[in-house]
């Protein structure tokens, strides 16, 4: 009886042992049980970081992706467990998210600076765990470079520029951008940079906080100058000398233009004088070669011109911008008249014309010497007015003369006025004029 239970129950041990082997396969593989795991380790597979020996070291703001790595389950038939990225502290230094990357896998983002603990867990236990700093590097040089010159419009050149950050690591990692204070004188695309203008112009590189600043200054390419080669004037005459500057490409703002005496001479051999902006006074007669220059160096355009003074002649020249002012008092018509001083006359005439007479023509009513004028700047005129007379109309000219001839008259100035009868009291009128504008014609008030 012993010998039969005891097949018995050999047999009974030998049924259930396939029996709990299926059943624990089909528990592992279906996840009722939970497998063994081996070999976890955090590992960063995206994004940039610097492994030190005992820590991850993340930049602020920059997500990476935590793995748990090739960790060993068993038995290897088994359903992968459920684990999970967790943060052991409370300091808000990360956040993690989950990742679409792989499974298992987190995307860690600092938020602030510091230090802070992650750790993979498998329901409650901690199956491995990783120091993480998260730092916020700081640029501590940036080193831009141009290959190419950049002086006149037309020019390029390429930029490029390296980072130094104090986490040496990240160096690559830092892209540098280039823009300019002016698009008009300096184009930046794609890391490249044209000269599209005249004109000064700052390329600002940027890393980060870090700026350099390339300061430059874009000028044209001067292809010649044109101008007469030569101008006759007289003693006390100014010109403003106007060259003409031929840049490439045409029409730029060309450089600025200077001038220069091309002969070594005592000052007082000198013809003319002249300013930087091109105005040429002839002081005495003879001759005088001026060198003109735009650009400089290579980009340097030079003419030579000659300035033959001579002697003014009264007879060439003509009296400008005749002023004056009138009123009417006591049956008179006063009149204060001014004039440019003419070089090279002795004397003026002043001619006048009563307009109220019929066919009356101008007649030589006063002249004074240039001394005279000289020193008092004006001339005084003193009209009688006919008691009965309803208005006054007169047209004045004044010549210049000396011992060889007499200039050209002036322009005609008109003073023309009404009569108004007023018993008992004196009519006065008081009245500004002038004759000419800069080309010689009568402003309106002067033609009234």
């Amino acid at each position: 009886m012993r010998i039969i239970y005891e097949r018995y129950k050999r047999l009974i041990i030998f049924a259930i042992i396939p029996l709990v082997l299926v059943a624990q396969y089909y528990l592992f593989r279906f996840g009722v049980i939970s497998p063994m795991i081996k070999g976890v380790n955090i590992n960063i597979i995206h994004g940039e970081f610097i492994q030190d020996i005992d820590k991850y070291v993340v930049k602020l703001g920059e997500p990476v992706v935590l793995s748990p790595g090739d960790y060993i389950k068993f038995p290897q038939y088994a359903k992968d467990p459920k684990i999970k990225f967790t943060i052991l502290d409370d300091s808000k230094t990360i956040k993690l998210e989950k990742s679409d990357i792989e499974d298992n896998t987190v995307v860690l983002t600092g938020l602030k600076t510091g230090y802070t603990s992650v750790a993979v867990m498998k329901n409650s236990r901690v199956l491995q765990k990783a120091t993480i700093l998260v730092v916020d590097p700081t640029v501590e040089s940036l080193n831009v470079s141009i290959d190419g010159n950049l002086k006149y419009v037309g020019d390029t050149a390429q930029l490029s520029g390296s980072v130094e950050v104090d986490y040496a690591e990240f160096n690559d990692s830092y892209d540098v951008t280039y823009e300019s204070s002016n698009d008009n004188v300096l184009e930046v695309k794609n890391n490249k940079v044209k000269a599209v203008g005249v004109g000064r112009a700052t390329i600002y590189a940027k890393s980060k906080d870090k700026v350099e600043a390339i300061r430059f200054n874009i000028v044209a390419r001067v292809r010649r100058i044109e101008i007469k080669k030569s101008f006759n004037i007289v003693v006390g005459q100014t010109i403003k000398l106007n060259p003409k500057i031929i840049t490439s490409p045409a029409r730029l703002t060309p450089p600025k233009v200077k001038y220069k005496f091309s002969e070594t001479k005592m000052p007082v051999e000198r013809a003319v004088t002249f300013d930087e902006k091109g105005n040429i006074t002839g002081i005495r007669t003879g001759s005088e070669k001026i060198t003109i220059s735009c650009g400089e160096g290579s980009n340097k355009s030079i003419e030579i011109i000659t300035i033959n003074v001579k002697e003014v002649k009264v007879e060439d020249s003509m009296i400008k911008n005749v002023l004056f002012k009138h009123n009417i008092s006591d049956n008179k018509l006063n009149i204060a008249l001014s004039w440019d001083v003419l070089n090279g006359a002795n004397n003026y005439d002043i001619y006048i014309k009563d307009n109220t007479i019929q066919g009356s023509n101008y007649e030589l009513y006063r002249s004074i010497t240039q001394e005279e004028f000289i020193r008092d700047n004006k001339v005084i005129l003193n009209l009688d007015i006919a008691s009965d007379a309803d208005e006054v109309n007169y047209d004045i000219y004044i010549v210049g003369r000396n011992e060889e001839g007499t200039s050209k008259p002036s322009n005609v100035i008109t003073i023309k006025e009404i009569i108004s009868k007023n018993e008992g009291q004196d009519q006065e009128q008081d009245k500004d004029h002038g004759s000419e504008s800069e080309d010689g014609s009568l402003d309106e008030e002067a033609q009234q």
